[in-house]
């Protein structure tokens, strides 16, 4: 409150600042002279050196009060600057996202990535929900979808080879001849889930929600698929999976599990 007073004030001081310089050389005259006046003996040069010195003062004197206006405004108004920021950046996700629906729409039915794997990477960055997603026969291997919102997705004939898919929600996404090899869906939601034709090879489905998977015998190959641990399986899964070729350290010795080969090699 007494920085805006003084601010209020600034355009009374150039006046009370002339008024000082004037009797400058009369007041140093009594100061020397022990109060009495002298008469005026000094040079013009004296007086104008005298007159040059105060105004230099002066002029420091107003640049100085410039700088600490300048300084109260951007804290005044720092409020200000942080909402226009977040509202910017608002408005830069909201078109990155507008963007990166129109590649994914614009590619839908058509093979190849298309920039699809960039653009769902974003939106899950951007923590938008990827539901009802329509990438059939898109080629998204080795995406990073992990943790997304992919229910309802149909990913028919999609190649998601090593593509990451930990914790995501694949609610009744439809998998039909989908590419899974050495996909990591550990602690994935795949209930409902239809796999029929999928293929599960080198993939880890280790902490799993396997509720209602549908045609689960149907898959092309499962060959050392991890089925560790997965949860609520259906009836028979871990024995058919393991009889053709899974894995599962609970119930498979060590010494049958073939550690030599790479992933692609095992699925193959």
């Amino acid at each position: 409150m007494a920085f805006r007073l003084l601010l209020n004030r600034l355009p009374r001081w150039p006046v009370v600042g002339l008024l000082l310089l004037l009797p400058a050389p009369a007041m140093a005259d009594q100061a020397r002279g022990g109060g009495q006046t002298r008469p005026a003996a000094t040079s013009s040069d004296d007086q104008w050196s005298i007159w040059l010195a105060n105004t230099v003062n002066f002029v420091r004197l107003v640049e100085v009060l410039v700088l600490l206006a300048g300084v109260y405004q951007l804290w005044a108004r720092r409020d200000e600057r942080r909402k226009a920021e977040e509202e910017a950046s608002r408005l830069a996700r909201k078109t990155a996202n507008y963007e990166a629906w129109q590649v994914i729409n614009s590619a839908q039915g058509k093979g190849g990535s298309g920039g699809r794997v960039d653009a769902l990477q974003d939106l899950i960055q951007n923590g938008i929900s990827l539901a009802g997603v329509r990438l059939d026969g898109a080629w998204l291997e080795g995406a990073q979808l992990g943790a997304s919102q992919l229910r309802h997705a149909s990913l028919r004939e999609a190649n998601l080879h090593g593509a990451d898919l930990k914790e995501a929600n694949l609610e009744n996404v439809d998998f039909t001849d989908a590419n899974l090899t050495g996909a990591d869906l550990r602690g994935a939601h795949l209930k409902g889930a239809h796999l029929k034709g999928a293929q599960l090879g080198t993939a880890d489905l280790r902490g799993a929600d396997l509720t209602g998977i549908r045609e689960w015998q149907s898959v092309k190959s499962a060959s050392y698929l991890n089925i560790e641990g997965v949860r609520n399986a259906p009836a028979n899964f871990r024995e058919w999976m393991i009889a053709n070729g899974a894995v599962d350290a609970q119930t498979t010795p060590p010494d049958d599990i073939d550690q030599t080969f790479s992933t692609v090699w095992r699925a193959v």
